[in-house]
């Protein structure tokens, strides 16, 4: 065996050598795991709070649930007085001040206000209550008919809602119909049948239904909110696509898909001038983005949409202005844009939406958040485009303006903060490095270069 072969015969057992101790030293190194891993435990905890805490425990946080009080006009004038005002007023003293807000309406008043989504729910007393009571005081022939006291809901608010007025309301109108019907008793004459008596005992039961039923495909009253999420992943996702790609565009990062590794020329743009690109492709994709989740929501899966151009400009909107906050954000803080993003725009946007669980149902934080959160505005512009006709007072106006807000004041500091880092030279994005920045090596990747 000649030296050189020789030589080559031992020189690659050490090659491999060398590279496994780089290796075992690089993974093993502080340095190298112990950010990765602090952001994993971090989110592990941060991220079950700020979800689940908004939404794990909905009856134990009412707060001021929109119900209202109604007793419509009586068909006959009982001498004794109107039981249905006795109820009205049993049940306001009766119900929960802290967790129902009760309005006293008119029926024409709460037809108007489930209408545009204002209230969640009303007690309705019927307009035959105080002769069918009379009927049951009197002992008339026949079989006794109680009446019926409606508990109206407005699905279109929640699917949650309607769960949560029953479970604060059943317990009130079940303790004031014993109540009520312990003082008929009591002012009942002598002849009173067993009958009627019974009857006397347990005066009305209680209709729970929607005053204004949603149509089939609605996912009873969670469609707007589903849909919300498409639009806003929509933006949010579509600018953690474009962002990668207009860099590897521009040579700033290299192109890798599978296997395959591509660099291109760089080209010298400076923060603002990328930025602004990608903000552009992204307002040139919403309108597709829009109308294509549309196509799929509206006539692929039997979405009802009545006002289908309303529909998709505020959906072009949504998209535009959440990828135009996220392209922001990617700018300003680079590697941790995507978490800020993620918390932003998912995990404290959900909760404080109020897509499935209404903000008087969850903690005082995120009825405090929901003000300048961003998914808040879409379901409510939704709700009123897909279930309340976009009727005034129903939310999209106030929808359309929160939505522009957030898109301009992304593009505001977006503007400020990219410029304010072109001035520094140091944050220059020449993928080159420049001798005079370069910091030192670590130790754990100081290992030599070894040929393959």
């Amino acid at each position: 065996m000649s030296p050189s072969s020789e030589t080559d015969a031992h020189a690659l057992p050490r090659a491999r050598a060398e590279r496994t101790r780089v290796l075992r030293e690089f993974v093993t190194h502080p340095g190298t795991w112990m950010l990765p891993m602090l952001v994993v435990l971090v989110l592990a905890l941060t991220v079950p709070a700020v979800y689940l805490g908004g939404t794990i425990d909905p009856p134990g946080n009412v707060h001021n649930l929109p119900v209202g009080l109604v007793v419509e006009q009586q068909s006959v004038t009982d001498p004794n007085g109107s039981a249905a005002e006795a109820l009205a007023a049993a049940i306001a003293d009766h119900v929960d001040t802290g967790a129902i807000a009760l309005r006293r309406l008119d029926a024409g008043e709460e037809a108007r206000q489930i209408g545009n989504g204002s209230l969640y729910g009303a007690v309705r007393i019927p307009a035959d209550f105080d002769a069918q009571i009379a009927a049951l005081r009197s002992g008339a022939p026949g079989a006794p008919v109680h009446p019926v006291v409606h508990l109206d809901t407005n699905p279109a608010t929640g699917a949650m809602v309607t769960s949560l007025i029953s479970g604060q309301l059943a317990p009130v109108l079940a303790g004031v119909g014993t109540e009520f019907g312990h003082r008929l008793l009591a002012s009942a004459p002598p002849e009173t049948t067993a009958a009627a008596a019974s009857a006397l005992a347990a005066p009305f039961s209680v209709a729970t239904a929607p005053l204004d039923p949603l149509p089939s495909h609605t996912g009873m009253g969670t469609s707007a909110f589903y849909y919300a999420v498409v639009l806003v992943l929509l933006g949010l996702v579509g600018a953690s696509a474009i962002q990668p790609l207009i860099d590897a565009s521009s040579g700033f990062l290299p192109t890798e898909i599978g296997p395959i590794v591509r660099r291109r020329p760089y080209l010298h743009l400076s923060r603002l001038q990328s930025l602004v690109s990608k903000w552009l492709i992204m307002v040139a994709a919403a309108p597709i983005a829009a109308a294509l989740a549309q196509l799929v929501a509206g006539p692929g899966l039997g979405m009802p949409i009545d006002r289908p151009w309303l529909l998709w400009l505020f959906g072009t909107s949504t998209v535009a202005a959440v990828g135009i906050g996220a392209l922001t954000v990617f700018a300003c803080f680079g590697a941790l844009g995507p978490l800020i993003n993620m918390f932003f725009f998912v995990a404290l946007a959900m909760p404080s939406s109020a897509g499935t669980v209404p903000l008087e149902a969850v903690p005082g934080f995120y009825r405090a958040i929901a003000h300048f959160e961003p998914m808040r505005p879409v379901v409510r512009g939704l709700r009123s485009i897909l279930y309340f006709g976009s009727t005034p007072g129903s939310g999209l106006s106030s929808a359309w303006w929160t939505v522009a807000g957030l898109a301009g004041a992304a593009i505001l500091i977006g503007l400020v903060a990219v410029r304010a880092f072109d001035r520094v030279a140091a944050s220059a994005r020449h993928p080159e490095l420049n001798p005079a920045r370069i910091s030192p090596v670590p130790k754990h990747r100081a290992g030599r270069r070894v040929a393959a």
